[in-house]
This record gives structure tokens, C-alpha cells and sequence, in this order.
């Protein structure tokens, strides 16, 4: 073989290795974004919720790059229903392209405006992952769905929803607000009463009353409602309604309220005057009189009464078996002052008693010194003056 043809054969094999690269190289650049898509998933938890007419909504997305090297992906919204409004944010900015770390991940959010006219239905919208140069890595499609009746699986509930008490106490319930939703929701906080109920809400373990409160998804949020009664209001059970009312959602707890009527009892006599007067060792008796102020009915009225000592109180009636409202007995305390009790006053406290209410009747007695013995005191000066006299006469005239 001549040097010529050496030469020929060896400058078509260069040739050849020049294609062949060539080739390889056009197909490994056609070939690296079919990688590359196969590299990269868009997704996130939970691809389809249910939501209502107005309102907003957020999507956590996740990019996760399953590549040895680290990628730029473009990110864009390519469908969405007609005048939903639709952002992409990443720590808290509009965003349009991430950076993901090999073999690493990304997050960032959606966050979808659903119009106020929106119709019932389910509606899709499309986010799609790109490289550099425009080729598709990913898509992920996202469902919501407006139903025909406002949809809410937010929860107020009362530890314990009925509560009973007289009148005149305050009832505090606990109550439990959670946001089962995808979104922050700020509830505003209300009651439907009659006049002169008063409700009030306020966060459990703070002083401050609200309002309003925010509630983050997932999050639940105790609160203590105290409830007022009107002045006078009849015994019975009362129904008061509350309610938790956000942009997605109105949710609402029935709390009952029993009334049993106020305990209230007045033990005096019945001019209000206490005090009186007595002789040692003798009895005194003093009209009192029992009276049921209250709204609820009084039942096994008892008297009793502390005394100094060698001193006795007796009462007649001894007991009443049932007071109504507004209703007034006539009572007749016997007070009995000690033999020996000393010129002076006295306390004596009489005590009306139920299971509920009691009253007491603090009674001033003056001990006076017996009339008797003032008569023989002055007969004894009488005397001591008629014997001077008849002295004098007798022995004057000497």
C-alpha cells in the first residue's frame, strides 16, 4: 500500500470521529432537557380544595430536583379560570424563577383570588416548571371547587353549653374556635340576644376583651364568653346564640343559660328600728318580719339567734315552710335578758336561714334597772327623809 492511500484512509477516519462527535454532542444537547424533566416534579400535598365566592386561598408548592446538578426553573400560571386572580410568591415576593440544589427542594406558594361571582363548579388552574431554554420540566394542575351551599369545616364548640344559676350570677363558658381551612381567617366574634344581655368574649388567660381574632390553619383558639343576664330576668332557660363569622365561612354554637331565680331574704322588724329595751330577768317580745325580695320561691325558713350569756331568744313561728316572691311573714322574737344581767346594752343577732340565703338582724337591748325597785328605793328615802324630820323635831327643840 502506497503512502497516498495511508494518507487517504487516514484522513477519512479523522472525518469520521468528526461526525461522530458531532453527532453525540447534537444528541446529548437534545437529550439533557428530556433529563432534566425527569429530574424536576412540581407538586404538593393537597392538589383540590373546596371553598366559597371571595374568597382567598393558599397553595403550598413544593419543586423537588432529583438531579445531581443544581437547576433554574422558570415558574408561570399557564391556565385559570376568567378573572380569578392568581400570584406566585416565594418568602413573601412575587416570584418567577427558583433555584433548586441538587438532589434538593423548594417551596414557595400560590395564592388564588376567587371572584365574588363565582358560580358553583370546579375549576382548574394549571402551574408549569420550565428550564432556561423554554422546555417543559413539570406541570401540576390544582382543583377548586365552589360548591352550591357555603362550605366550611371550621368548628366553635362549648366545653359545656348550658350553664345554670340564679339571676344575678355571671356565667362563663369555654369555648374552642378552630380553622380547619388552608388559610389564615380573622373571625369576627358576635351574639344574638334580647335587650339587656350582655355577652362578651375575650382570649383564655388574658384580660383583654375582643372583638375579632386571627386564627392560622389548623390552629385552634380557646375563648371564655361571659354572659350577663338583665336585671329582674325571670327564672327559665334562655338560648343565646353566637356566632364566628370569616370571609370563607359562619359558624355559629347555641349556648343555654337556665335562670332559677335570685336568692335574696330581709330579716328587720318592720319599721326597720333595732333596738329596744329590757328589765334584767325578765322577757321582751319584738315584732319582726321575714320578707322574700328575690325572684326565686325561698322554702324551710329557720331562726335562730346568738346571745350573751344566761340569755334566751325563742321565735314563733319556729320556721316557714315556703316563702313566695315579694311575700311577707310576721315573725315574734321572745328575748329573755339573764337575772343578773347589769344595767347596760346588749347585742342580740337574730338569724333568718335557707339552704341558699340567710339574713341577719343585729339587735341593740338596753338593760334597765326594774321599775319596781325604783319605787322601793324612793320609799326607802321617803323613809330616811321622815326619820331625820321626827330627829330634828324631837331633839331641835332641846
Amino acid at each position: 500500500m502506497s503512502l497516498g492511500k495511508v494518507y487517504s484512509h487516514s484522513k477519512i477516519s479523522v472525518y469520521c470521529v468528526i461526525i461522530m462527535i458531532a453527532f453525540l454532542v447534537s444528541f446529548l444537547s437534545f437529550a439533557s432537557p428530556a433529563d432534566a424533566a425527569q429530574g424536576v416534579v412540581l407538586s404538593t400535598s393537597f392538589p383540590g380544595t373546596s371553598a366559597t365566592p371571595g374568597e382567598s386561598i393558599t397553595f403550598p408548592l413544593k419543586i423537588k430536583n432529583n438531579s445531581s446538578v443544581k437547576q433554574f426553573v422558570e415558574l408561570s400560571v399557564t391556565s385559570q379560570p376568567d378573572k380569578w386572580h392568581t400570584t406566585l410568591k416565594g418568602n413573601n415576593r412575587i416570584i418567577h424563577q427558583v433555584l433548586t440544589e441538587a438532589n434538593g427542594e423548594t417551596f414557595f406558594e400560590l395564592l388564588v383570588k376567587i371572584p365574588e361571582e363565582a358560580l358553583p363548579g370546579e375549576y382548574s388552574i394549571n402551574v408549569a416548571a420550565r428550564n432556561n431554554n423554554g422546555y417543559s420540566l413539570d406541570n401540576l394542575t390544582l382543583k377548586i371547587k365552589i360548591a352550591d351551599t357555603e362550605v366550611s369545616n371550621d368548628l366553635l364548640k362549648a366545653n359545656y353549653a348550658e350553664l345554670q344559676g340564679p339571676a344575678d350570677a355571671t356565667f362563663n363558658f369555654k369555648i374552642n374556635l378552630v380553622n380547619n381551612g388552608n388559610n389564615e381567617q380573622l373571625y369576627s366574634l358576635g351574639a344574638q340576644v334580647q335587650d339587656g344581655w350582655q355577652v362578651s368574649f375575650k382570649p383564655s388567660f388574658e384580660d383583654q376583651q375582643v372583638a375579632s381574632i386571627a386564627v392560622k390553619p389548623g390552629e385552634s383558639k380557646s375563648l371564655d364568653v361571659t354572659v350577663k343576664p338583665p336585671v329582674n330576668v325571670k327564672a327559665g332557660e334562655y338560648t343565646i346564640p353566637i356566632q364566628a363569622v370569616s370571609p370563607a365561612s359562619r359558624i355559629t354554637e347555641e349556648l343555654k343559660v337556665i335562670i332559677t331565680g335570685t336568692y335574696k331574704l330581709e330579716f328587720s322588724t318592720p319599721t326597720g328600728k333595732l333596738s329596744t329595751d329590757i328589765v334584767a330577768g325578765r322577757e321582751k317580745k319584738v315584732n319582726m318580719q321575714v320578707k322574700n325580695s328575690g325572684s326565686a320561691i325561698l322554702n324551710n325558713i329557720t331562726f335562730s339567734a346568738n346571745t350573751p350569756v344566761d340569755w334566751a331568744v325563742s321565735f314563733e313561728p319556729e320556721n316557714i315552710d315556703a316563702l313566695k316572691p315579694g311575700e311577707t311573714r310576721q315573725v315574734t322574737a321572745t328575748i329573755s335578758a339573764a337575772d343578773k344581767a347589769i344595767v347596760g346594752d346588749y347585742l342580740v343577732s337574730m338569724t333568718a336561714t335557707t339552704q341558699v340565703v340567710r339574713s341577719i338582724a343585729d339587735m341593740r337591748v338596753t338593760v334597765k334597772t326594774s321599775t319596781l325597785w325604783g319605787i322601793v328605793g324612793l320609799l326607802i328615802i321617803i323613809a330616811v327623809l321622815y326619820v331625820i324630820y321626827r330627829a330634828f323635831q324631837k331633839y331641835g327643840r332641846r
